[in-house]
């Protein structure tokens, strides 16, 4: 069974949140201040804690993404190895498939406590709005937006996966079936489609992620298998794919991003002690690629200091590109707190911009959208200067940098790491159940 879910008080009471993941606290003395967001289990089957609730599903996600993503950005050219646990350098060498690797292993009870907690609450909230009691469908529809995220991001990182609840184990999904994953994440969307209201930023996050769950449905079927020899056959496009992305950029303004924002005023309910920012801007035991930075002596990179330079040469123009300075630069000033994007316009273009090369004549051409991203960084448009495939694997390096898409792209478009060696896990490996859960779980070989 899963270590964090039978352990219920951890995540429910209190559950001291609030919207955006900040807390706000009023009066001179913060000890006297009474948490409106502090909650028991009783107080769930309340409507008017649906806010409460939406604001601990964000939590709960903000957590799971930020621990999940140090282990799989570690086995992508994204960060590599520089601090002391070996732990690190066996994912950074492309050795993910190890379940009782240490820090995949210490990720998968924040994964499933996300899982569980955002199912949970669209359940309770959704028994509200059937029997009429719903006081607030914002907080149902950002809900449902947070079970789509950690949905996805469970099929996008992991080979197989366990949803055990707090009294029964449960059974793996099978690495066959992990698609479904992205099916559930959609029924998220639409359910939150229709109690939003329109023209809302959340809108244009639950369109946006509609059309990120329909094209990483289409890349997983690309990496499993992968056909590793011919990456051009494992570009996605679909009308399903084109259709999405179109509905999300009308709704999205220009530079639209969606981010899980976190917060310095609640570093132990929000960060988690395993968080990618915190272990690359705090504890040193990874830094940036050296396929991206130049680094100083020890690995790390400030840019503040000559010692060290973000060098990733965009494919046109051959200078630094731009926008990976703005990633890398924000990660760092932002500490562990870093936020993490989940939609971006920039990413949809890049969507329709591959269902293009693709085939796709619904999608649009191909140039116009690459060059929609290219003009926000302010840098020259594509008039065919360089192959079109290269351009918009570096384009998507650098757009969705740290975003948690980069591995299924080395496997599918043939693109390995530079720290991977020999030993190195089979192209299409993703993250495996972890030894926590196959210790404690009957039902996991």
């Amino acid at each position: 069974m899963n270590r964090l879910l039978p352990t219920f008080s951890s995540f429910i009471g209190p559950l001291a949140l609030v919207l955006g993941l900040t807390i706000a606290l009023a009066g001179c003395d913060v000890l006297e201040v009474d948490n409106p967001n502090s909650l028991i289990e009783e107080d769930l089957q309340t409507p008017s804690a649906t806010p409460a609730m939406a604001n601990g599903a964000e939590a709960a996600v903000a957590r799971a993404l930020g621990a999940v993503l140090s282990s799989y950005a570690t086995a992508t050219d994204e960060l590599t190895w520089i601090g002391s646990r070996d732990a690190w350098l066996q994912l950074d060498i492309g050795r993910l498939s190890d379940p009782a690797n240490e820090f995949s292993d210490a990720a998968y009870p924040y994964v499933t406590e996300a899982r569980w907690v955002t199912q949970e609450y669209i359940a309770l909230m959704e028994g509200f709005q059937a029997d009429g009691t719903l006081q607030n469908p914002t907080a149902l529809a950002r809900t449902y937006l947070y079970g789509a995220i950690i949905h996805t991001a469970i099929a996008d990182m992991y080979d197989n996966f366990v949803f055990s609840d707090r009294s029964e184990v449960g059974t793996p999904i099978g690495p066959s079936d992990m698609s479904q994953l992205y099916d559930t994440a959609l029924g998220f969307i639409d359910s939150g489609l229709s109690v939003v209201d329109s023209g809302t930023t959340l809108e244009a996050a639950l369109l946006g992620m509609r059309a990120r769950t329909l094209h990483a449905k289409a890349v997983w079927n690309t990496v499993n298998p992968v056909e590793a020899s011919n990456p051009s056959a494992n570009l996605v496009e679909s009308s399903d794919i084109v259709a999405a992305a179109q509905a999300a950029l009308s709704a999205m303004p220009e530079d639209f991003i969606y981010e899980l924002e976190l917060s310095g005023s609640a570093p132990d309910l929000v960060v988690g002690d395993l968080s990618m920012a915190l272990q690359v801007n705090s504890r040193a035991e990874m830094g940036f690629g050296t396929t991206y930075i130049d680094p100083a002596d020890d690995g790390t990179y400030d840019p503040d200091s000559d010692d060290s330079a973000v060098t990733f040469a965009d494919a046109i123009t051959g200078e630094v590109h731009p926008r990976l300075v703005t990633n890398i630069n924000s990660f760092v000033s932002e500490g562990q707190f870093a936020d993490i994007t989940v939609v971006s316009a920039r990413e949809t273009h890049l969507i329709l911009a591959e269902a293009a090369l693709a085939g796709n004549a619904g999608a649009g051409d191909f140039a116009s959208h690459i060059n929609a991203v290219r003009t926000l960084d302010g840098l020259p448009d594509f008039t065919g200067q360089v192959d079109e495939l290269d351009l918009l694997i570096q384009e998507r390096q650098v757009q969705m940098f740290l975003q948690g898409r980069r591995l299924a792209d080395h496997y599918r478009f043939d693109d390995p790491s530079a720290e991977w060696t020999g030993s190195a896990d089979p192209v299409g490996t993703f993250l495996p159940i972890a030894i926590t859960e196959v210790r404690s779980n009957p039902n996991v070989n």
